[in-house]
């Protein structure tokens, strides 16, 4: 069965939403990563926490991202 334009419209909005709420935590999540690699005194248990919170969000995004572009053609 296919979509209605309604559905397609509605299915955008909340993959905007939720695109736009992934950008945020990875913006936070590089923030934190690069305070802690910017120090002084390096805490490895910290640092590595951060990289794959990063690297978790960012998989996230692009994910979002593919689905947005694959919803726009």
């Amino acid at each position: 069965m296919p979509l209605s334009s309604i559905s397609i419209i509605n299915m955008r909005r909340d993959l905007s939403a939720r695109f736009e709420r992934a950008t945020r935590q990875w913006l936070a999540a590089r923030a934190a990563y690069r305070r802690l690699h910017d120090s002084q005194i390096k805490d490895l248990f910290a640092l590595r926490d951060a990289a794959q919170r990063l690297d978790r969000v960012e998989r996230g995004r692009n994910a979002l991202l593919r689905d947005l572009k694959a919803l726009s053609d």
